[in-house]
C-alpha cells in the first residue's frame, strides 16, 4: 500500500504540475487582458511580500514532520500527541507575531512604493495585502494538520485536493474577471479556496487518528527542535531573498510594469521548479527512514536515481525553452514582454543543477547536516540582494535575474557540490559522469532544434507546434537509445502497464 501511495502520489504530483502549468499559461494572458499588467504586477508584488511573513514559521513545518515521523517509527504515541500540542501552541504564537508585522507593513506600503506607484496602485496594493495577509496568518496553526497528513505519507489525498483546487480556483477567477469583477474579487476567491483546503486537512488529519495533547513541554526536545529549525529557517529566508526580493526591488526602482515583465519570466522558472519537485517532494519521509536505518548506500543510489529522472524532464524543458522560448512568449503575451525570455534564461540555466540535486537537501535535513548549506546560502543570498540593487539601477528588471544567476553558480553549484562530496558522502563524481553522459544526446538534438528554427522562421502557432512536436519526439528517441539506463526504461514499461 505504501508503495502504491508513493507511486500514485507522484503521478498526482505530476498531473498537478502539468495542470497548473497549462492553467497558468492560459490564465496569464486572460489576466493581462481583463485586469491589465498593472494589476498583474501588484498581485505579484504582494505575493512576494507575503513570502516574508510566511517565513515566520521558522522552518518548523519540516521539523515537525521529522520528529513526528521519528516518534511514530519508534512507537512513542504519547510523545507524538504532546508534540502536536506543542507545535499548535508555537504556531499560534507565531500567528500573533505575523499579525503585528502585517499591520506594520500595511502602514508603510505608501512610504516604500510611493515614488513609483500611483495613488490608485497604492490603494489596490493595500487592499490585496489585507486579503492575502489573512490567508497567511491563518495558515500558521492550520499547517500542523497538513504536516501530520504528510507524515503518514497520504500523498493521494494531499495531491488530489491540490489538483482540484488548482483547477477550480482559476476557473472561478476567470468567471469573475470576464464578468467585470476586479483584482480584489479574484484575490478573495483565491483565499476562500485556501481556507477551504485548511478545513479539509483538519478533518482528514483527525480522521487518520491525529491526537493533540497539551501537556508540559519537554524543554530538551523544545531546544533541539529550535536548533534544528533555525537552519531550515535560514534556507526559507534565503529562498525568499532569491525569489521574493526581486519584485520588491523592481517595484521600488522601476514600478509595476517592470514587475509584470519580470513576473512573466519568473513564471517559467516557477513551473520549472515545480516539475523538478514532483518526485523529490514525496521522498522526505522515506529518506528519513533510510537514514534512521543507516542504509547509506540506498540513500546514495536514490540521490543519483532521482537526479537522473529529474534531468530527463528538465533537460527537455530547458533546451526547448532556449530554442523556442522567444516564439512562445511572443505568441503568449506579445512582443512587448520579450525581455522576459532573457530574464528566464539567466535563472533557469544555473537553477538546473540544484534542481536535479534537490534530493540532496532532503538527505542533509534527514542527517541533520543542513547547517553548512544554510550558512553558505545566507552569505550568497546577501550577495544576491546587493547585486540586484546595483544591477537593477543600471539595466532594469533583468538586473535582478543576472544577480540571481551569478549567486546560483557560486553557492548552489560550486560550493554545494564540494560539500556533498567531502562532508555528506555522496558520490558526486559518479553523479556528474551520469549527467554529462546524458547531456550528449541532448546536445545533438538541440542542433536539430536550431535547424528547425532556421527553416521555420515565421512565428505562428502552426510553426511553433510543429517545432516543439518534432523536437520532443526527437529528444525522446535519442535519449532512449543514448541516455536512459535499464532502470529508467523499465519504469516506462511499468507505467505503460
Amino acid at each position: 500500500m505504501a508503495r502504491n501511495e508513493l507511486k500514485i502520489g507522484t503521478a498526482l504530483s505530476m498531473m498537478t504540475i502539468i495542470t497548473s502549468s497549462v492553467i497558468q499559461i492560459l490564465y496569464t494572458p486572460l489576466y493581462m487582458k481583463y485586469l491589465g499588467p498593472g494589476d498583474y504586477g501588484i498581485n505579484s508584488l504582494v505575493q512576494s511580500i507575503m513570502g516574508y511573513i510566511s517565513i515566520l514559521n521558522l522552518g518548523l513545518g519540516n521539523t515537525m514532520l521529522r520528529y513526528t515521523t521519528r516518534y511514530r517509527a519508534e512507537g512513542k504515541i504519547e510523545e507524538e500527541k504532546s508534540l502536536n500540542g506543542m507545535f499548535l501552541v508555537i504556531f499560534s504564537i507565531l500567528m500573533t507575531i505575523a499579525f503585528i508585522i502585517g499591520v506594520y507593513i500595511y502602514i508603510n506600503i505608501g512610504k516604500f512604493f510611493g515614488e513609483r506607484f500611483t495613488l490608485v496602485e497604492l490603494e489596490k496594493t493595500k487592499a490585496v495585502f489585507i486579503i492575502l495577509a489573512l490567508n497567511v496568518i491563518i495558515s500558521f496553526p492550520m499547517g500542523i494538520f497538513s504536516t501530520n497528513i504528510t507524515s503518514r505519507e497520504k500523498f493521494i489525498y494531499q495531491r488530489g485536493v491540490k489538483l482540484i483546487t488548482i483547477i477550480l480556483n482559476p476557473i472561478v477567477g476567470a468567471i469573475l474577471m470576464i464578468n467585470g469583477f476586479g483584482l480584489i474579487a479574484v484575490t478573495v476567491s483565491t483565499v476562500c479556496f485556501a481556507i477551504l483546503s485548511y478545513f479539509f486537512d483538519m478533518i482528514y488529519a483527525f480522521k487518520l487518528g491525529m491526537k493533540i495533547k497539551f501537556s508540559k513541554f519537554n524543554n530538551d526536545i523544545l531546544k533541539e527542535i529550535f536548533v534544528y529549525s533555525f537552519f531550515i529557517f535560514l534556507n526559507v529566508l534565503i529562498d525568499q531573498i532569491y525569489w521574493g526580493t526581486d519584485r520588491v526591488i523592481i517595484g521600488k526602482y522601476v514600478g509595476v510594469q517592470g514587475i509584470a515583465i519580470y513576473s512573466v519570466g519568473a513564471i517559467f522558472n516557477t513551473l520549472y521548479m515545480g516539475f523538478a519537485s514532483a518526485v523529490s517532494g514525496v521522498l522526505f519521509p522515506r529518506i528519513n527512514r533510510l537514514i534512521v536505518e543507516e542504509k547509506h548506500q540506498e540513500v546514495d543510489d536514490m540521490f543519483l536515481k532521482i537526479g537522473r529522472l529529474q534531468y530527463i524532464l528538465l533537460g527537455l524543458i530547458s533546451s526547448g525553452f532556449i530554442l523556442f522560448g522567444k516564439d512562445f512568449i511572443t505568441l503568449w503575451v506579445g512582443k512587448e514582454y520579450i525581455e522576459a525570455y532573457n530574464i528566464a534564461l539567466w535563472i533557469m540555466i544555473p537553477l538546473t543543477v540544484p534542481l536535479i540535486q534537490s534530493t540532496g537537501v532532503s538527505i542533509m535535513q534527514a542527517k541533520n547536516m543542513h547547517q553548512f548549506r544554510s550558512i553558505v546560502y545566507f552569505i550568497i543570498a546577501i550577495l544576491n540582494l546587493l547585486l540586484s540593487i546595483i544591477f537593477v539601477k543600471k539595466v532594469g528588471a533583468i538586473g535582478c535575474a543576472i544577480a540571481t544567476g551569478i549567486s546560483f553558480i557560486l553557492g548552489q553549484i560550486i560550493v554545494m557540490n564540494i560539500y556533498y562530496k567531502v562532508s555528506v558522502g555522496l558520490d558526486i563524481v559518479k553523479f556528474w559522469k551520469n549527467i554529462i553522459k546524458m547531456s550528449i544526446p541532448m546536445g545533438i538534438v538541440m542542433i536539430f532544434g536550431y535547424i528547425l528554427n532556421y527553416y521555420l522562421i515565421e512565428i505562428n502557432y502552426l510553426n511553433f507546434l510543429i517545432k516543439i512536436g518534432l523536437y520532443t519526439i526527437s529528444y525522446g528517441i535519442l535519449l532512449w537509445f543514448m541516455g536512459l539506463n535499464n532502470y529508467e526504461k523499465s519504469q516506462v514499461y511499468i507505467w505503460k502497464k
